[in-house]
């Protein structure tokens, strides 16, 4: 008998049909990528946790954008239409058809013709009336009018404002806007709805009476609760029946028709009456593309999103690329194998790379569900209950889906450049377990690739920038020249960045040769950082990339900041506040001025609220208004403030430039004592200059104007003044420019023939102004005031300066750029230890301590840190510096950072990070006494 071929059961024949053997070497790649647990999981982790944040980002900017759907179930509830007042009852508005608020108006219609005259004021507004929206329901049809206003109630220990809503917001066809909570529904004008935020601040449960104190006096009956979803759930809010709580007519009401739609041409006939419309059925089908820009924020969300996300994935590229090329190395005998057993270079690179793949797709499988589960948490926490603004949790399956597809797509370029080395292994030397740092590259133009990008991208920057700062300086409004060249801006620092990843072995180099003087350790470590980039350039890299995101941010945040001070108009001094009482036509009012005095001193007393005079401002276009002269300052064409204020030039109720009163009363708006000379000028009968530019050869000139003659652009009058007086002055210093212009006795304004009216209210609030003491004033005044209560409204303006955001952005980048940075200059040094295990093993068996080999590993970390942080910083100083270089003055009305960056937190980003990442590698290298040696036959 023939004897049987034995058959190797154990080993099955690899066969492919594929030019590439594709089959085989993801087979390969599967069992290589998890062979080693601990290196996969790094390398997952290191591709799933930006893909994580992406996928969270993505899925919080769909749940806040409200989706047309959402909108009309907020807005309208089941109801098909909405009617609502918008101007006079005159044709020429036209609304967008799908957000009613945008609007046009035609040109030459009666409309256009009833803004463009001169004595359109609100007291001519009386000969066209609002149309009636309850005579404008279709015949036939159901309809619900709501009206909405505030009214007045009995709290705990002040009366409390709350919002009021009449009409049947309960019914069935408006639930979407309104919800009904818990509860019955009134059946008659005694019996309200509340907001449960109501409950809690009143302390009343349901089937308690409620007293209302405006704009009616009366008890009622809380029978349930009900929110409006357009609002956060904190909202304070009672709800009666139409005509139960009092509120007058004023324009805000709506009607809401639960069955009845709409068509466009309706609506336009509508429109045409000044009656905006929000039909349903419009909405979903527009009869013509919408012009408004609604919902075009959830674009730039996304946009931001994908921003941090690429950043994200360069940071993993840089640490997975550097994870990946240590795997290669640690696996150069298992290539090796794969190479003398028949393995060409094209399937060393298809195993490598397809582990890559593999890897990649496991990170960014968990990734995503990571940030589904992490969005949708986010989306809870930051819920207020408003769902115009929290429609709902929506998952983007389009976004997750291309978020999943770029993990996987990064997993695979990071294993690129490993696979290309694999792909090149010396079979003899890895099977003899010989190992060698990477070869210099003796190509000529690799070795000046770095340095020319490098300054080739500075260039580009500092170019650009003086370009985009000569094309602001023109009049265009919408610069589209301008958005390209700064492009050039923002890449230009991207190219000097690869330019130093390029170079970083060189710029490593030179580092060494000061290192090296630094003992025995320092010398390994340095050396060892320019003998094997693989493991030493990403952590330079990573540590770059990372501090110039920070720098571009604080840079431009802290000139932003400087630039608002710099520009801000103090009232006041810090900590005083200030209103000014007038009618509903502005005009001052003794009685009314009266009774807010002793308003506000019962409420606030601790303020000690004084009354000043104040120069009467706010006039019709023909009726003159004296001013003080800027006479210092040229004419301006722009808004803006110093030189080119409005204030300096024009008329402002809120802040009049001339106040009277006594020492004392000046004394409190400047925060410290006047002068000597000041008070002997109030004592003569003098003015009391606060801005030094109305006085001139010791004089205030004032000029006596039409209003109409005085611009809102801070541009000076032009043509003769009706009248003109001087009036002898002193200069009064101070820290800052107080929109203050010129201070008198009574006594002195009236023998200079200046006209002032008692109704300019001062008080101290050091701590500000607090919702619920302004809720209780409020309150008070709508009470006592009683038919006078909506001509004036009790609200003070406190000087609390200029509001510098500054510090908690620059605190919260620096602990997210330490977070980052600490994170992946970690994950990157214990790669580049783990490849350097042998050096260890060769450092142990010549006697090194254990102290040695922690020290080396700390100077690398440290040159490492230092060197990327500061070219980071010195990089991320580089768009500001370009964006504020001018070689010539600014022009008139043109507004330009200034070169501002705070040097606190570009120090803590260059010294303090390299410290914080050493200290950590001082404290978790080293830890073990001896090396467990590996020895190969």
């Amino acid at each position: 008998m023939s004897e049987r071929p034995r058959r190797d059961t154990h080993r099955p024949t690899i066969r492919s049909r594929t030019p590439f053997a594709v089959r085989p070497a993801l087979l390969l790649a599967r069992r290589l990528a998890f062979a080693r647990p601990g290196r996969a999981v790094l390398v997952a982790a290191l591709i799933g946790l930006p893909i994580a944040g992406l996928a969270a980002g993505g899925v919080l900017v769909a749940s806040t954008s409200p989706s047309t759907q959402d909108r009309l179930s907020v807005e309208l509830g089941r109801s098909a239409a909405m009617l609502e007042a918008n101007g006079p009852d005159l044709a020429g508005m036209r609304q967008d058809p799908v957000d009613r608020y945008t609007s046009t108006i035609r040109k030459h219609s009666p409309l256009d013709r009833y803004y463009d005259r001169p004595d359109s004021s609100d007291a001519d507004a009386s000969a066209f009336p609002t149309p009636d929206l309850l005579d404008s329901v279709p015949d036939g049809a159901a309809s619900i009018p709501v009206r909405q206003g505030t009214a007045v109630v009995s709290g705990p220990k002040v009366p409390v404002t709350v919002n009021a809503v009449e009409g049947q917001t309960w019914a069935g066809a408006l639930q979407g806007h309104w919800e009904h909570l818990d509860g019955g529904v009134p059946k008659s004008g005694d019996q309200v709805l509340v907001t449960p935020a109501t409950l809690d601040r009143l302390h009343i449960a349901i089937g308690q009476t409620l007293e209302l104190d405006d704009p009616v006096q009366r008890q009622v009956t809380v029978v349930g609760t009900l929110r409006d979803l357009g609002q956060p759930a904190s909202t304070l809010a009672v709800f009666g029946e139409w005509g139960s709580l009092g509120l007058t007519d004023d324009g805000t009401a709506q009607v809401f028709l639960p069955d009845r739609s709409i068509t466009w041409p309706e609506i336009q006939r509508y429109n045409d009456h000044g009656i905006l419309v929000e039909s349903r059925a419009v909405v979903l089908d527009p009869p013509f593309p919408s012009q408004s820009t609604r919902g075009a924020g959830s674009l730039v969300n996304y946009g931001y999103v994908g921003l941090a996300g690429v950043f994200a994935l360069f940071e993993v590229g840089l640490l997975a690329a550097a994870a990946f090329l240590v795997s290669s190395r640690a696996d150069t005998r298992t290539h090796a194998v794969l190479a003398s057993v028949g393995g060409d270079r094209r399937f060393l690179f298809t195993v490598v790379s397809s582990s890559g793949l593999v890897l990649g797709a496991v990170g960014a499988a968990v990734g995503t569900a990571l940030g589904v589960v992490g969005g949708v948490v986010a989306f809870h926490l930051l819920d207020s209950g408003d769902r115009s603004q929290y429609p709902g949790v929506h998952l983007p399956w389009l976004v997750l889906l291309a978020v999943l597809a770029l993990g996987v797509l990064a997993g695979w370029a990071a294993s690129l450049v490993a696979a290309r080395s694999a792909s090149r292994v010396d079979v003899d030397s890895a099977l003899r377990g010989a190992t060698r740092p990477a070869p210099v590259s003796r190509r000529r133009w690799a070795a000046a690739a770095g340095p020319v990008l490098a300054v080739v991208g500075i260039a580009m920057t500092l170019v650009c920038g003086v370009v985009v700062l000569a094309l602001n300086a023109r009049p265009v409004q919408e610069d589209h020249l301008a958005l390209v060249v700064g492009a050039g801006v923002a890449l230009g620092p991207c190219l000097a960045q690869l330019g130093v990843v390029l170079a970083a072995r060189r710029l490593l180099g030179v580092v060494a040769r000061v290192g090296e003087r630094f003992g025995l350790p320092a010398r390994i470590a340095v050396r060892d950082a320019v003998r094997n980039p693989v493991r030493t350039v990403p952590v330079l890299a990573s540590v770059m990339s990372v501090v110039f995101v920070a720098t571009v941010v604080l840079t431009f945040t802290a000139s932003q900041s400087t630039q608002n001070n710099e520009q801000y108009a103090f009232r006041t001094a810090v900590g005083v506040g200030t209103t000014t009482v007038t009618d509903t036509d502005g005009a001052p009012d003794a009685d009314l001025t009266q009774r807010a005095v002793r308003v506000v001193r019962q409420v606030v007393p601790e303020a000690h609220v004084r009354v000043l005079g104040a120069s009467i401002e706010n006039r019709p276009d023909g009726d003159p208004v004296t001013l003080p002269v800027d006479v210092h300052r040229p004419d301006c064409a722009g808004v803006g403030s110093g030189p080119c204020s409005a204030w300096l030039t024009g008329p402002d109720s809120r802040s009049p430039h001339v106040l009277t009163g006594s020492a004392d009363d000046l004394g409190v708006l400047l925060g410290h004592r006047p002068s000597r000379a000041a008070r002997a000028a109030l004592d003569r009968g003098d003015a009391v200059a606060v801005r030094p530019e109305f006085v001139r050869d010791g004089v205030v000139r004032f000029d006596t104007r039409k209003a109409s003659e005085f611009t809102m652009s801070g541009q000076q009058p032009t043509g003769e003044p009706l009248h003109t007086r001087t009036v002898p002055a002193v200069v009064e210093h101070t820290d800052q420019p107080l929109q203050i212009a010129v201070f008198l006795t009574p006594q002195g304004a009236a023998r200079h023939g200046l006209e002032t009216a008692r109704n300019y209210l001062v008080g101290s609030f050091p701590d500000g102004m607090s919702t619920e003491r302004s809720d209780a004033l409020a309150a008070t005044w709508q009470a006592a005031a009683g038919q006078q209560a909506e001509t004036w409204y009790p609200s003070f303006t406190v000087e609390a300066g200029p509001q510098d955001p500054f510090r908690p952005i620059a605190l919260v980048v620096v602990l997210l750029a330490g977070i980052v940075t600490l994170g992946a200059t970690t994950v990157a040094i214990g790669l580049a230890r783990a490849d350097g295990r042998r050096d260890d093993e060769v450092l142990d068996a010549i006697g090194a301590s254990p102290g040695v080999r922690r020290r080396v590993s700390t100077w690398q970390a440290a040159v490492l840190t230092l060197v990327g942080s500061l070219i980071g910083v010195a990089l991320g100083m580089l768009p500001l510096r370009a964006l504020t270089l001018r070689f010539t003055p600014t022009p008139l009305g043109v507004s330009h950072l200034p070169f501002a960056p705070d040097p606190t937190s570009l120090v803590v980003l260059a010294i303090g990070l390299p410290l914080l990442v050493t200290a950590g590698v001082w404290a978790v290298a080293g830890r073990r006494r001896r090396v467990a040696v590996r020895r190969t036959a």
